[in-house]
């Protein structure tokens, strides 16, 4: 969420607004046909680039509810081929890779099972290729992995879907009350990703 903002207040105060026309871009984007996007999409995803900013382009490219059903299918997807990656690799490849932060996954996973998959996905530690690879040589089975998974992308993709377009008109046409509609609504969806948070914690 903090990368929506920033963003925004990038864009607000530097010179890229000069010299980048954020409505030009993104119809060069819509032109492209669905499954060229969706493909662009899952490719990124496993070559590591960071999913907020993916889900962040798809709901500005596709709109909010299309753009957000695209980012959930296309997290679920890039999280099963990098799953079943890091099985074909086995553990020994993976712990070179992945280092010290492999043990403290395995130990959540351990402790929390199905709900370590939600946890990790609410509190990002590592980028979002990189936690699918850890997860896929831990105990989990595959379908609790996918579960857990889209569940856990679920309040960052309705917050971004949410939030995106607003931030869009405010790049093209600010005011002081819509900062504060985007504001409060940042507010409400961190607050509930905290209870979230909270909740999974105590189970």
């Amino acid at each position: 969420m903090a990368l929506l903002l920033l963003l925004a207040l990038a864009w607000q105060f530097s010179p890229a607004r000069a010299w980048l026309d954020p409505e030009q871009l993104l119809g060069a984007a819509r032109n492209l046909p669905w499954p060229l996007q969706f493909g662009f999409f899952v490719l990124a995803g496993c070559l590591a680039v960071p999913l907020s900013l993916l889900v962040l382009l798809a709901v500005l490219v596709l709109g909010p509810w299309f753009g957000g059903l695209t980012s959930l299918l296309g997290g679920a997807v890039i999280g099963a081929l990098t799953f079943l990656l890091a099985q074909m690799l086995g553990r020994k490849a993976v712990a070179q890779w992945a280092g010290p932060r492999l043990q403290s996954v395995n130990a959540l996973v351990a402790r929390r099972g199905f709900l370590a998959v939600v946890l990790v996905r609410l509190v990002p530690a590592a980028p979002f290729a990189m936690v699918n690879l850890m997860l896929g040589v831990t105990p989990l089975r595959f379908g609790t992995f996918l579960l857990g998974n889209t569940l856990g992308m679920l309040p960052m993709v309705t917050a971004t879907a949410l939030l995106a377009p607003q931030i869009l008109q405010q790049l093209q046409h600010p005011t002081r009350l819509g900062w504060l509609f985007v504001a409060g609504v940042l507010a409400l969806v961190l607050a509930g990703t905290w209870a979230l948070q909270r909740w999974a914690a105590r189970q």
